[in-house]
C-alpha cells in the first residue's frame, strides 16, 4: 500500500477562504470557527502524491467523510492519505481505473476524521505510456 503524510496547521483565515469558496455559511462551536464537513478534501493540495502522477484527468468518482470531531481553527493535523486498492473495470468510455483512497487527520494522537475518496481514471495507462 502507498501512502503520504503531512502536517497541517488548519488557520482560521484558511477555514474562512474554504467556506467562502462552497458558498458555506461560517459555523463556530464554544467561538472556535469549524471548518466545513467537506475541507479535507482541499488537504490533498499538500501532499506530493507519487501515484496520481499520470497523464490525463481523474474524475471524481465518491467521497465519504467521518468525523470523531470537528475540525476547528488553529488545529495542527497529522494526516496520512493511503492508496488502498486499485481497480481495473471496463465502461461506456473504456477502460477505467479506480483510485481508493483513505485520508485519516489526527490531532494531539486523537482521531479526527477519516475521509474515503474514489477518483476514477479514464484510459489505459499502460497503453499512453507505451504509445509516448
Amino acid at each position: 500500500m502507498n501512502s503520504v503524510q503531512h502536517r497541517l496547521h488548519i488557520t482560521a483565515e484558511w477555514i474562512t477562504d474554504y467556506a467562502q469558496s462552497i458558498e458555506a455559511p461560517l459555523q463556530r462551536i464554544h467561538g472556535d470557527i469549524i471548518a466545513p464537513a467537506t475541507m479535507p478534501i482541499i488537504f490533498w493540495q499538500s501532499f506530493d502524491i507519487p501515484w496520481l502522477n499520470v497523464e490525463g484527468p481523474f474524475i471524481h468518482g465518491s467521497q465519504h467523510f467521518s468525523y470523531k470531531a470537528p475540525i476547528i481553527a488553529e488545529m495542527i493535523l497529522d494526516c496520512e492519505l493511503s492508496l488502498s486498492k486499485v481497480e481495473k473495470k471496463v465502461g461506456s468510455q473504456g477502460d477505467l481505473t479506480l483510485y481508493t483512497h483513505t485520508l485519516v487527520c489526527k490531532c494531539n494522537g486523537d482521531l479526527i476524521v477519516t475521509a474515503d475518496t474514489v477518483l476514477i481514471r479514464v484510459g489505459d495507462q499502460n497503453e499512453e505510456t507505451h504509445n509516448r
